[in-house]
C-alpha cells in the first residue's frame, strides 16, 4: 500500500514540476508577416526585425530599427 502511495505521489510531483518548466507559447513574439518596411515602405530584407508589444515586424534595414523603437505610434498601425 505504501509503495502505491509513493508511486502516485511521485507521478504527481513529476507532473507538477514538468508544468513549471514549460514555456508558455504566448511569450514568443507573434510574426506580423509584413512584406514592406513600416518605416521606409521598402521591401523587407528578411533579417532585420523589431518586436513591439509582442508582435515582430520585418524591416528593410538595421537603420529602421531606431526610428521604429523611438516612435512606434508614428509607423505602426493602430489596433
Amino acid at each position: 500500500m505504501k509503495s502505491k502511495i509513493a508511486i502516485v505521489l511521485g507521478l504527481v510531483l513529476v507532473a507538477l514540476f514538468g508544468f513549471m518548466w514549460m514555456r508558455p507559447a504566448d511569450k514568443q513574439p507573434k510574426q506580423v508577416g509584413n512584406q514592406l518596411c513600416p518605416v521606409s515602405g521598402n521591401p523587407v530584407n528578411g533579417k532585420d526585425t523589431h518586436v513591439h508589444e509582442g508582435k515582430q515586424y520585418n524591416l528593410c534595414s538595421e537603420g529602421c530599427k531606431e526610428p521604429l523603437s523611438e516612435s512606434p505610434e508614428k509607423y505602426l498601425p493602430e489596433e
